[in-house]
């Protein structure tokens, strides 16, 4: 850990919020809800996949969707909820579908990021930038080290196309993204695998044009603590009454995930800025 660590600016909550791994935080109404992606146990079959909405105060399942998806990302835009998911098959996760809805009752899917042949697509993240929105999703194409990142652009959170040759993370482990936009920067949380051991890390970095990259030099951002055994990963986070909650995972990356969440007392914008002092 960082040598700033007496001071630390994210504190780690000590409970444990649910067995899941993937997590998006999403202000809606002045709630904070989640979206959680369901995977009960290691090995579970596609049908044993969902997705579920609920409120993070209460517990209170607002929706469920998506039976045989999982890796899920959302956004919501004008009272419309968007969610990015991959498809589970027995030995494969496949394409981006994207489910949308406006009640949390009647969901609309339709596949908007197909992978290449040989390749197959996991955890994706959405952010609003100046151009429209972006996409980062998570890719194992043989032409890379496994895992890489690629993006894909819209204009309206429906139609998406991909960004010819622009890889994150081409040459090493990079895994599990979170992205947004922020000040002119592209922010992006993401993890990576400790050089020569079992254990990984979430680390953060940031570029103006999607091609150079400065990493944080205070990285990692989450590093396993107490209890927390080789693995804090699937990072996402959001700005809720004055404090940014930070979601992640920990676990042994093989057989089981447990969902946390840290925080940070300040903006977004506080957040990003403390990981790049000058």
């Amino acid at each position: 850990m960082s040598a700033h660590y007496d001071r630390w600016p994210l504190v780690k909550e000590d409970r444990i919020i649910s067995e899941v791994c993937e997590c998006t935080p999403l202000v809606y109404d002045a709630r904070l809800l989640l979206l959680e992606c369901l995977r009960p146990k290691a090995g579970a079959s596609g049908e044993e996949h969902y997705l579920t909405i609920s409120d993070a105060a209460t517990g209170r399942r607002l929706a469920r969707f998506g039976d045989g998806y999982g890796l899920a990302c959302a956004l919501i835009h004008e009272d419309t909820f968007y969610v990015y998911a991959s498809r589970r098959e027995p030995d494969s996760w496949n394409d981006v579908t994207l489910f949308s809805s406006q009640d949390l009752r009647k969901w609309e899917a339709r596949k908007v990021v197909e992978q290449d042949e040989g390749e197959q697509l996991f955890n994706s993240s959405v952010c609003r930038d100046e151009p429209g929105f972006l996409m980062v999703y998570e890719t194992n194409d043989r032409a890379y080290v496994p895992f890489s990142l690629k993006f894909a652009r819209s204009q309206d959170l429906v139609h998406w196309r991909k960004v010819p040759d622009l890889v994150f993370g081409a040459d090493r482990y990079a895994a599990c993204p979170c992205l947004r936009y922020v000040n002119g920067y592209y922010y992006m949380l993401y993890l990576e695998r400790v050089p020569g051991e079992w254990r990984f890390e979430t680390y953060l970095t940031r570029s103006a044009d999607l091609k150079n990259w400065e990493a944080s030099p205070l990285n990692p951002v989450l590093a396993p603590g107490p209890g927390e055994d080789i693995n804090t990963s699937d990072p996402d986070l959001v700005q809720f009454e004055g404090q940014v909650y930070l979601y992640y995972s920990f676990g042994d990356q093989r057989t089981y995930s447990r969902l946390k969440r840290a925080r940070f007392a300040g903006s977004l914008d506080q957040f990003f800025d403390w990981f790049y002092p000058d």
